[in-house]
């Protein structure tokens, strides 16, 4: 790939996930799919992505096993970053000179932050964890209708923006929820035009515990937690289906995928 492609997982509720989906991501992406990665965490002050570099590096001093493995792999760790959302354009645009494939960006837990439209312009895809309960869908929907207005108020001078669309995932999907809780807060956004992915990442044990900078969990992992499918749906969408990763797989958009739209209405409904 040419330029980089800078993707973000955003929302406006803590602890909804978008940190350990951001390093499972850029894990598989890097050490499973082969491609040049870089994590820029604006999640001022956790840092939480930093904090389990941090973590790692020690260990790496601490644990000859640990140490082993990173060298058996072979695969130097991707970069992790840390910049305030204040000074995230000049950082992204840093990153972007250094050849990485993706760029992805850890943004804060709120909206209500000094320079975070800035920030969405330099961001091309934005990919919103959600979990079937009314603050975080409530959370979820608002902030899809502020990209939706921030989208539009860009269109009669795209050159100001590189947002291309965003798109909610269900995190943390519970197989024993009732189906017909799922159902209607997807028709919900069916209804608003609000975009949804198919993928549906499960609530298994180790899953959070399981989140590695250094290592990414092995495929056959990813596809049980319904990660591989997300990872798919993304590169399906940033790239395009058909396109082939640096590892040899080719990208396949999975069936019944997310609908075009990509413009959130502005209905104050709610479920």
């Amino acid at each position: 790939m040419s330029e980089p492609k800078v993707i973000a997982f955003a929302t406006q509720k803590g602890g909804a996930g978008k940190s350990t989906i951001s390093v499972h991501v850029a894990s598989a992406l890097a050490y499973v799919y082969g491609y040049k990665v870089a994590i820029l965490d604006c999640d001022y002050p956790q840092n939480t992505i930093q904090v389990y570099r941090n973590q790692e590096l020690q260990k790496v001093k601490t644990d000859e096993a640990f140490k082993d493995r990173l060298l058996n792999q072979g695969i130097t760790p991707y970069p992790v970053s840390i910049s305030s959302v204040e000074k995230s354009v000049d950082s992204i645009e840093a990153l972007e000179k250094q050849g990485y494939d993706f760029i992805l960006v850890d943004t804060p837990g709120t909206i209500n932050v000094t320079g975070l439209p800035d920030l969405l312009r330099m961001v091309q895809y934005i990919f919103l964890p959600m979990e079937a309960d009314q603050g975080t869908i409530a959370s979820t929907v608002g902030y899809m209708q502020i990209l939706g207005g921030f989208l539009k108020s860009t269109q009669p001078d795209p050159d100001e923006s590189n947002l291309l669309g965003f798109y909610a995932f269900w995190n943390r999907f519970v197989k024993s929820e009732k189906k017909s809780t799922y159902d209607k807060i997807e028709a919900f956004f069916e209804e608003k035009g609000l975009p949804l992915l198919q993928s549906r990442v499960e609530l298994l044990i180790g899953y959070k515990e399981r989140r590695s900078t250094m290592f990414s969990l092995p495929e056959r992992e990813l596809d049980k937690l319904g990660m591989g499918k997300l990872i798919m749906e993304i590169l399906s969408i940033v790239l395009g289906p058909g396109q082939v990763t640096p590892s040899g797989k080719t990208i396949e958009m999975p069936s019944a995928t997310v609908t075009t739209s990509s413009a959130a209405t502005t209905s104050d409904d709610s479920l």
